[in-house]
Protein backbone atom coordinates (compact mmCIF):
# COMPACT_ATOMS: atom_id res chain seq x y z
CA UNK A 1 0.00 0.00 0.00
CA UNK A 2 1.34 3.54 -1.20
CA UNK A 3 1.66 6.00 1.54
CA UNK A 4 1.77 9.79 1.24
CA UNK A 5 0.79 12.50 3.37
CA UNK A 6 -1.37 14.42 1.17
CA UNK A 7 -3.38 12.86 -1.56
CA UNK A 8 -5.17 15.32 -4.50
CA UNK A 9 -8.24 14.29 -6.41
CA UNK A 10 -7.92 15.88 -9.78
CA UNK A 11 -4.77 17.14 -12.05
CA UNK A 12 -5.83 20.22 -13.04
CA UNK A 13 -4.99 23.93 -12.58
CA UNK A 14 -5.67 23.92 -8.60
CA UNK A 15 -4.62 20.08 -8.02
CA UNK A 16 -1.26 20.40 -9.88
CA UNK A 17 -0.77 23.98 -8.29
CA UNK A 18 -1.36 22.04 -5.53
CA UNK A 19 1.29 19.44 -5.81
CA UNK A 20 3.88 21.70 -6.79
CA UNK A 21 3.93 23.93 -3.18
CA UNK A 22 3.28 20.75 -1.61
CA UNK A 23 6.22 18.52 -2.85
CA UNK A 24 8.51 21.86 -2.74
CA UNK A 25 7.95 21.76 0.88
CA UNK A 26 8.51 18.30 1.45
CA UNK A 27 5.55 16.69 2.05
CA UNK A 28 4.74 13.67 -0.11
CA UNK A 29 2.13 14.04 -2.50
CA UNK A 30 0.05 12.13 -4.63
CA UNK A 31 -2.46 13.59 -7.50
CA UNK A 32 -4.99 11.24 -9.09
CA UNK A 33 -5.75 12.50 -12.52
CA UNK A 34 -7.48 10.98 -15.65
CA UNK A 35 -7.36 13.96 -17.92
CA UNK A 36 -10.63 15.25 -17.66
CA UNK A 37 -10.03 18.63 -16.45
CA UNK A 38 -12.24 20.80 -18.97
CA UNK A 39 -8.91 23.27 -19.37
CA UNK A 40 -7.18 20.43 -21.86
CA UNK A 41 -10.24 21.58 -24.46
CA UNK A 42 -9.48 25.50 -24.37
CA UNK A 43 -7.68 25.63 -27.84
CA UNK A 44 -5.65 29.35 -25.96
CA UNK A 45 -5.72 30.82 -22.25
CA UNK A 46 -4.79 34.46 -22.98
CA UNK A 47 -4.91 35.47 -18.78
CA UNK A 48 -2.24 33.46 -17.31
CA UNK A 49 0.67 35.12 -15.91
CA UNK A 50 3.66 34.32 -18.02
CA UNK A 51 2.03 33.72 -21.30
CA UNK A 52 1.73 37.19 -23.47
CA UNK A 53 0.73 35.08 -26.51
CA UNK A 54 -1.48 33.16 -24.86
CA UNK A 55 -0.89 28.81 -24.46
CA UNK A 56 -3.11 25.69 -25.32
CA UNK A 57 -5.06 24.58 -21.97
CA UNK A 58 -3.34 21.12 -22.94
CA UNK A 59 0.15 22.84 -23.15
CA UNK A 60 -0.47 24.50 -19.77
CA UNK A 61 -1.52 21.37 -17.92
CA UNK A 62 1.07 18.89 -19.44
CA UNK A 63 3.55 21.83 -18.14
CA UNK A 64 2.40 21.70 -14.45
CA UNK A 65 2.37 18.09 -14.13
CA UNK A 66 6.10 18.30 -15.50
CA UNK A 67 6.95 20.92 -12.63
CA UNK A 68 4.64 19.03 -10.01
CA UNK A 69 6.26 15.97 -10.65
CA UNK A 70 10.28 17.62 -10.96
CA UNK A 71 9.53 18.89 -7.60
CA UNK A 72 8.78 15.17 -5.95
CA UNK A 73 4.81 14.89 -6.67
CA UNK A 74 3.80 11.40 -7.73
CA UNK A 75 0.81 11.65 -10.50
CA UNK A 76 -0.85 8.54 -11.18
CA UNK A 77 -3.09 8.22 -14.38
CA UNK A 78 -5.91 6.28 -12.66
CA UNK A 79 -9.42 7.78 -11.80
CA UNK A 80 -10.13 7.35 -7.68
CA UNK A 81 -12.54 4.50 -7.07
CA UNK A 82 -12.93 5.39 -3.11
CA UNK A 83 -11.67 7.36 -0.34
CA UNK A 84 -12.91 6.49 3.05
CA UNK A 85 -12.04 8.26 5.77
CA UNK A 86 -10.76 5.89 9.08
CA UNK A 87 -9.21 7.41 12.13
CA UNK A 88 -6.41 10.17 11.27
CA UNK A 89 -6.04 8.79 7.45
CA UNK A 90 -7.57 8.42 4.03
CA UNK A 91 -7.74 5.33 2.50
CA UNK A 92 -8.20 5.56 -1.26
CA UNK A 93 -8.82 2.76 -4.01
CA UNK A 94 -7.31 3.80 -7.58
CA UNK A 95 -6.43 1.84 -10.63
CA UNK A 96 -6.70 -1.58 -8.53
CA UNK A 97 -4.03 -0.34 -5.97
CA UNK A 98 -4.71 0.67 -2.22
CA UNK A 99 -3.28 4.59 -0.90
CA UNK A 100 -3.31 5.91 2.28
CA UNK A 101 -3.12 9.80 2.98
CA UNK A 102 -3.08 11.80 6.10
CA UNK A 103 -5.25 14.52 3.84
CA UNK A 104 -6.99 14.66 1.13
CA UNK A 105 -7.71 17.69 -1.70
CA UNK A 106 -10.94 17.54 -3.66
CA UNK A 107 -9.39 19.55 -6.89
CA UNK A 108 -11.87 18.14 -9.27
CA UNK A 109 -15.24 20.16 -10.21
CA UNK A 110 -15.86 16.57 -11.54
CA UNK A 111 -15.76 14.33 -8.88
CA UNK A 112 -18.40 15.55 -6.86
CA UNK A 113 -19.65 12.13 -5.63
CA UNK A 114 -16.21 12.09 -3.70
CA UNK A 115 -17.56 14.68 -1.26
CA UNK A 116 -20.74 13.23 -1.70
CA UNK A 117 -19.02 9.81 -0.32
CA UNK A 118 -17.18 11.50 2.51
CA UNK A 119 -20.39 13.09 3.75
CA UNK A 120 -20.07 16.64 2.61
CA UNK A 121 -23.22 18.32 1.20
CA UNK A 122 -22.94 20.09 -2.48
CA UNK A 123 -24.73 23.57 -2.29
CA UNK A 124 -23.98 26.43 -4.70
CA UNK A 125 -25.67 27.05 -8.49
CA UNK A 126 -26.42 23.53 -9.83
CA UNK A 127 -25.79 21.94 -6.10
CA UNK A 128 -22.07 21.01 -7.26
CA UNK A 129 -20.28 22.79 -5.32
CA UNK A 130 -18.51 21.89 -1.70
CA UNK A 131 -18.32 24.28 1.02
CA UNK A 132 -14.87 25.30 2.23
CA UNK A 133 -13.19 27.77 4.05
CA UNK A 134 -12.20 30.95 2.09
CA UNK A 135 -8.85 31.23 3.44
CA UNK A 136 -7.41 27.65 3.85
CA UNK A 137 -9.48 25.49 1.78
CA UNK A 138 -10.37 23.23 4.82
CA UNK A 139 -13.84 21.32 4.30
CA UNK A 140 -16.33 20.24 7.02
CA UNK A 141 -13.93 16.98 7.50
CA UNK A 142 -10.55 17.20 9.21
CA UNK A 143 -8.00 16.97 6.82
CA UNK A 144 -10.15 17.20 3.64
CA UNK A 145 -9.37 20.03 1.89
CA UNK A 146 -11.00 21.42 -1.29
CA UNK A 147 -9.72 24.35 -4.10
CA UNK A 148 -10.10 25.32 -7.65
CA UNK A 149 -13.85 25.14 -9.14
CA UNK A 150 -15.51 22.63 -6.84
CA UNK A 151 -15.68 25.41 -4.02
CA UNK A 152 -17.85 27.51 -6.33
CA UNK A 153 -14.57 29.47 -7.11
CA UNK A 154 -14.43 31.36 -10.94
CA UNK A 155 -13.93 28.78 -13.65
CA UNK A 156 -10.36 30.69 -15.01
CA UNK A 157 -7.07 28.76 -14.47
CA UNK A 158 -5.13 31.51 -12.85
CA UNK A 159 -7.92 31.53 -10.12
CA UNK A 160 -7.80 28.28 -10.07
CA UNK A 161 -4.26 27.60 -9.54
CA UNK A 162 -4.15 29.97 -6.73
CA UNK A 163 -6.31 28.45 -5.33
CA UNK A 164 -4.66 24.98 -5.21
CA UNK A 165 -1.47 26.91 -3.35
CA UNK A 166 -3.56 28.36 -0.95
CA UNK A 167 -4.73 24.99 0.42
CA UNK A 168 -1.36 23.57 -0.46
CA UNK A 169 -0.27 26.42 2.14
CA UNK A 170 -2.67 25.72 4.68
CA UNK A 171 -1.57 22.13 4.68
CA UNK A 172 1.94 22.50 5.15
CA UNK A 173 1.21 25.21 7.96
CA UNK A 174 -0.96 22.50 9.29
CA UNK A 175 1.73 19.87 9.20
CA UNK A 176 4.88 22.26 10.40
CA UNK A 177 2.30 24.23 12.97
CA UNK A 178 3.74 27.32 12.00
CA UNK A 179 3.89 29.99 9.44
CA UNK A 180 5.22 29.10 6.22
CA UNK A 181 6.47 31.01 2.56
CA UNK A 182 7.32 29.37 -0.62
CA UNK A 183 10.57 31.30 -1.32
CA UNK A 184 12.14 30.68 -4.88
CA UNK A 185 16.24 30.40 -4.44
Amino acid sequence: MAQYDVIVAGGGAAGLSAAIFLSRAGVRVAVFDRAESSLRRVEKVYNYLGFPDGVGGEALLTLGRRQAERFGATVHDERIEAVIPSGEIFRVSAGGGEHESTYFVLASNKRTDLAVSLGLPLGGFGAKFVAADRETGATAVDRCYAAGRITGQPSQAIVSAGDGAKVAIAIVQRIRGGYYVDHDT
